[in-house]
């Protein structure tokens, strides 16, 4: 009875002394009793429940004695109940310890319905019935505690608690009345969080979704703002895993919430109802996600592409662009996606509003898809001309290969769109234009596999342009061809038509009277790397002979004639 009557002193707060006076042991008659560093005494909790049960029978008439046994005596069981069901769930083990709880909490509200500590009972009682499986007598207990002990400290997590008793039962409007008495509470609590996302979907549950897309943007206000962040954006890796686990939860109820209505316009609306918070692009994101799992493809693009033309500088507006862009072809729609690549370009060309407080260095990834995007879209600006033929299109085509030079000038392809460049202006009749872009091809960039036959083209389009041309203009532009065909003689003399077009060139010089030039280049086109044709190495020996002759130099002359007469059948 010893271990009885110091438990009941403590429960009723008797003096320490009590016990020393009473004769019996006190804490100094242990004398040598130690407990070493490290160690940790460990209760028996099956005794201290003997010794209660004991000192409910002998206190039977004291009131205060009573109902703490009984609140103790229930804790215990409880510990002991939540303690078996951790080590064996779901097995029903740990019931019978909390069906004693249950008996004994209920006891003492039946007996002392006035007793100063009924909130903590209700609790404690109101958990057991949840563990035993019956959440309507759990939600009995929580109803009884939040109304009669609105200042209870455990208030805030009975309202919570019941809030989830209500969701579960589909009791939208009652669960929504629970989590807001949470939300009321103050964003202090450990509940606020969790209330804010459940009262979001009760109101969704209830059609009223203008509501609840506020309740549930509120939350990602206070787990996405941070000033001094990115775009004001706190980033996801940065959370705890419990909280970014709630934000994509948000995010994929909004989602969810917005497809089965407008889509992207409803979102457009609740975002403009709150504000345009910073993290509004991640909505979109989230809602074209969405949609593209349900294959609704051009759903997706638009939802990407509303935030796009809300916000065409945000940093992450060309990721979203880009997106449209996937969307579509994944959807198999070739020209939308083309149309959303040539909005990509739009936008996001060097020359654009995006770029304005940005270089290159800080956006590489946009860099990357407006190369990509942009070399897309002129060759099907050239494909297009081609089956057009019309002089738009190929306008069109050539401003688009202008474009990627101008943005790309040190793309390892460059010279092979300038080529391409050459091949759009001659396909459209501008030979002016095209040989200057054949000859920069040729000769303005490292060599490269297309070199020799820039620099060929371009004598092709001198010859076309020359067809169009009289007088002084013509006279001009013939001397530049010559030129032109020198300077590709010289520099590809590997080349099959090199000897030829030396000879040529020797043949326009010599008409022009220029001899002495027309000497010389007819004899470098007998020692070309690939030798000329006997028919050819004659011509060209004919204009070193007529030429040495003109000019009374009869002995070279006469020993070029002898080349010719030797190659003459």
């Amino acid at each position: 009875m010893r271990a009885v009557w110091v438990i009941a002193c403590v429960i009723l707060g008797g003096p320490a002394v009590a016990a020393a006076e009473a004769g019996e042991s006190t804490l100094k008659d242990l004398g040598g009793a130690t407990i070493r560093p490290g160690e940790q005494a460990q209760p028996d909790l099956d005794r201290a429940r003997q010794l209660y049960r004991e000192l409910l029978e002998m206190g039977a008439d004291d009131p205060r004695l009573q109902t703490e046994a009984l609140r103790r005596l229930g804790d215990m069981e409880m510990e002991l109940g939540d303690a078996l069901r951790g080590e064996v769930p779901g097995a029903g083990a740990g019931s019978a310890e909390t069906r004693a709880a249950i008996e004994l909490y209920t006891r003492l509200l039946e007996g002392h319905p006035d007793y100063d500590r009924a909130d903590l009972v209700l609790y404690q009682l109101s958990r057991a019935w949840e563990a035993e499986g019956e959440p309507e007598r759990a939600l009995a207990r929580l109803d009884q505690l939040v109304t009669r002990f609105p200042g209870s400290v455990h208030y805030v997590e009975a309202q919570f608690r019941r809030g989830e008793i209500l969701f579960s039962a589909q009791r939208w409007r009652d669960s929504e009345a629970a989590y807001a008495a949470v939300i009321s509470a103050g964003s202090g609590t450990e509940f606020f969080d969790q209330a804010l996302y459940k009262h979001g979907w009760t109101l969704f549950k209830q059609s009223a979704t203008e509501q609840s897309a506020q309740s549930f943007m509120a939350l990602l206000d206070r787990l996405l703002l941070e000033q001094g962040a990115q775009d004001g954006v706190r980033p996801l890796e940065s959370l705890s895993r419990a909280d970014r686990e709630l934000v994509q939860d948000t995010f994929r109820a909004l989602s969810i919430q917005f497809a089965g209505l407008d889509g992207h316009e409803t979102l457009t609306e609740a975002v403009d109802a709150h504000g345009d918070p910073a993290y509004a692009w991640m909505l979109y994101d989230a809602l074209g996600g969405l949609l593209l799992e349900k294959e609704r493809f051009t759903d997706a693009a638009d939802a990407y592409h509303a935030f796009v033309q809300r916000r065409p500088a945000h940093t992450h507006a060309p990721e979203l662009q880009d997106l449209a862009v996937e969307a579509y072809l994944k959807g198999g729609f070739a020209d939308l996606a083309l149309a959303a690549k040539q909005e990509f370009v739009r936008l996001y060309a060097f020359d654009s509003p995006f770029w304005v407080e940005r270089d290159r260095e800080s956006a590489p990834q946009v860099v990357a898809r407006l190369r990509s995007h942009l070399k897309d879209v002129t060759q099907y600006l050239h494909a297009t001309a081609q089956a057009s033929g019309a002089a738009a299109d190929y306008a069109a085509a050539a401003a688009s290969y202008r474009q990627y030079l101008a943005s790309f000038p040190d793309d390892p392809e460059v010279a092979e769109s300038n080529f391409m460049l050459a091949d759009v202006l001659f396909e459209s009749g501008a030979y002016r234009e095209s040989t200057a872009e054949y000859e920069r091809t040729a000769y303005d960039y490292p060599r490269h596999a297309r070199s020799a036959e820039a620099g060929y083209a371009a004598l092709v389009a001198y010859d076309k342009e020359e067809e169009r041309l009289a007088g002084d203009q013509k006279a001009g532009w013939h001397l530049a061809s010559i030129e032109s065909a020198l300077r590709f003689a010289e520099a590809f003399p590997q080349h099959p038509e090199a000897g030829r077009v030396r000879l040529r060139a020797a043949q326009q010089l010599f008409n022009l009277g220029a001899y002495d030039r027309a000497a010389v280049v007819a004899t470098l086109a007998t020692t070309n790397d690939l030798p000329l044709q006997a028919d050819e190495l004659r011509t060209a020996w004919n204009i070193v002979a007529d030429s040495a002759f003109e000019t009374g130099r009869f002995a070279e002359a006469e020993s070029a004639y002898r080349q010719v007469l030797a190659r003459t059948p």
